[in-house]
Parts: structure tokens; sequence; C-alpha cells
């Protein structure tokens, strides 16, 4: 039997690179009988983590379930010092007030309980506390993760630019970009100005985009995976998502290589009433992701990956989702780069 998280505590804490300031909840728990303050000390039952303690947890906000958390461990590091926290990013302008609550899903598909129900006051809040372990084993060199585009909800880059889509929007994306490869749909300028802050300990995105450019990644090379639309070129293809048992399942296809546990994915959604025609910009976006999935090394190898989530079930109607894959131990000189898909997708 899988424990469940327990003794949940919450604190509003803000991450600030000088350029973005983002708030949101730092959350830690009891699994087994590893404790919020466990420390250095490896708790008696962990094991790698197997066989109790779950990877999928659930965060509801406020009576609803607004985040999915896949949590995993890379073998070289002090795995159990990660197998208990998670940070949830509400943003540039949160809420006052937050009433927050976890539950974790075990192996055979049945929810455990919730914890208790906090509130927290987001006037209070104070600088992330980095968590950034010790490495305990050498780093190894197998089961590295790898950046590429969502394969199904399919993204922009792969419809135009890869299948070469025939719809007039994505001839003209064709017309407007300079560069063939779908994968990789990354910032330029990531060296000078690294969206990984070893000593922030998160991937500092944002302050990369301007406007409405958030599908190209603000490349240049991509600016027609910018178009929002009309002036006789039509909305983008949409892909029809329909909940399975409550659930929307995502495909991400991989095409090259990379590794560590500070890779993660970060999935966000349109808000309620987006117009198509406005563009995707971080002013669209629902501030919280929907999904996260933190990486260990070995935790994923195939070429193509899906990822499942509860938070959309009630969703209907047009919108996008925006993809953002990185993080640091990769990329330019260790420094971290990350990649963007964005979705057109039409909800039933």
């Amino acid at each position: 039997m899988q424990p469940y998280p327990e003794d949940l505590r919450a604190e509003a804490t803000y991450r600030d690179d000088g350029h973005v300031k983002l708030e949101g909840i730092s959350l830690t728990w009891q699994i087994g009988q590893n404790a919020p303050d466990q420390g250095l000390t490896e708790p008696p039952d962990w094991n790698n983590g197997r066989p109790g303690y779950p990877h999928h947890y659930e965060v509801w906000l406020d009576g609803r379930p607004a985040q999915t958390v896949d949590l995993y461990w890379a073998v070289w590091y002090p795995h159990w010092q990660a197998a208990n926290r998670h940070w949830v990013c509400l943003g540039e302008a949160p809420a006052r007030e937050y009433r927050v609550k976890i539950r974790a899903r075990h192996t055979d598909g049945s929810w455990g309980p919730f914890t208790d129900e906090l509130t927290v006051d987001t006037s209070t809040s104070k600088p992330y506390n980095v968590f950034i372990p010790a490495r305990t084993e050498e780093r190894q060199e197998g089961g590295r993760e790898r950046h590429g585009s969502l394969e199904f909800p399919v993204s922009r880059a792969i419809r135009a630019i890869r299948d070469e889509d025939d719809a007039p929007i994505c001839r003209k994306a064709r017309e407007l970009n300079t560069s063939t490869t779908w994968q990789e749909v990354v910032p330029p300028g990531t060296v000078g100005n690294p969206p990984w802050n070893e000593a922030r300990g998160y991937l500092e995105y944002r302050k990369f985009f301007r406007g409405t450019d958030v599908a190209s990644a603000a490349n240049p090379a991509f600016q027609g995976l910018d178009l929002p639309g009309g002036d006789g070129l039509g909305d983008w293809p949409t892909s029809t998502l329909e909940a399975v048992d409550g659930r929307h399942t995502f495909t991400y296809n991989y095409r090259q290589n990379h590794m560590g546990p500070k890779w993660t994915h970060q999935w966000f959604i349109t808000s309620e009433g987006w117009d198509p025609a406005q563009g995707i910009s971080w002013d669209v976006l629902e501030p919280t992701p929907f999904m996260v999935e933190y990486h260990g090394g070995g935790t994923h190898a195939d070429q193509e990956l899906q990822y499942t989530t509860e938070a959309l079930a009630s969703r209907r109607g047009r919108h996008a989702i925006v993809n953002i894959w990185g993080g640091g131990d990769a990329g330019h000189d260790s420094v971290g780069e990350f990649f963007v898909s964005v979705s057109d997708v039409e909800f039933h």
C-alpha cells in the first residue's frame, strides 16, 4: 500500500530574477517516513522511493483541481529531498488568498485522501528558499532527456514545418520562417542571458518574451508560428480533445537528448474567453501551469511519451496549449535552455 501525503505545509514565496517576479506557494509534506524537515538524514523506508512513494500528485486551489504534478528524482541526487516538495507558480499578479490541498494517485490508479486544506495569504510572500541538494553520486551518462515538440495535440511547429499542412495560415508560416528545424523552437541569446540560474534554482523563461511571441519562443527564425489568424488566413487547424474518464493525455515527441533532474515540462493553457486573434502572450495564459513534470536521470527514455492530467476535465471550446520544456545541466555550457510548443485545440 502506497503512503499518502499528510502534514501539508504551505508558504507564500516569490522568485525574482531581476527581470520577472513570480509569486507562488511552496509546499512540503510528509510521505511515508519522509518528513518536511527530514534534512540530510535518509528516511528509513526510502529504498529509492520504491515501492511505496507515489510520483503522481494533484494540487487543488480554491476547491478545484488546478495542477497535475509528476515528481521524479535523479539517481545521483539525494532522492528523498525531492520527493515531498513542490512550488506552485501563481504568476505575477496573484489573488490575495488561496486555499490549497493535495492528494496522490497510487500505482493502481486510485486516489488517496486529501491532506488538510490550508489558507495561504500572498501578501506575506517571502523570498523562495533555494533547494539545491548536493550530489551524492556521480552523474550517470545514460537515460538522457530530450527536446522536441508536442505530437498530440499537434504543435504549430510540427503541423506547419514538419508535416507541411496545407492550411493557408500554415503556408504563410512557412514563408515567414527561416528555420525548418521543428524540434528547436528555442529563444535566441540564452548564452548571454541564461534561463537557468543555479543560485535561484528555476527556469527564468518569461524574461525572453515581449508580447505575442510565445509560439515562436521570441525567435525570428520561427516568427510564422506567431500568426494570430484572420486577414484571409483563417484560424490555425485544431486538434479535438475529449476527456477519457476525466483525463486528457498529451504526447511529446523527443528528438535530441538532454539530461538532468532540473529539466521540467510546464504546461499552460489560455484563459477562458481567449480570442485567437489576440495571439499568444503570457497575458492571455493562465498563470498556474495545469501540469508540471520533474525529470530525473533515466526516468524517460522512449522516443514518445504520454502525460496525463485531470485538471482540464471541465474545459470546453477553443484554446491554445503552451508547453515549456527546459532546465539546467544541459544546453549552452550547462547554463540552461528551453523549448516551446504551442498546440491549437478544441475541447468537446
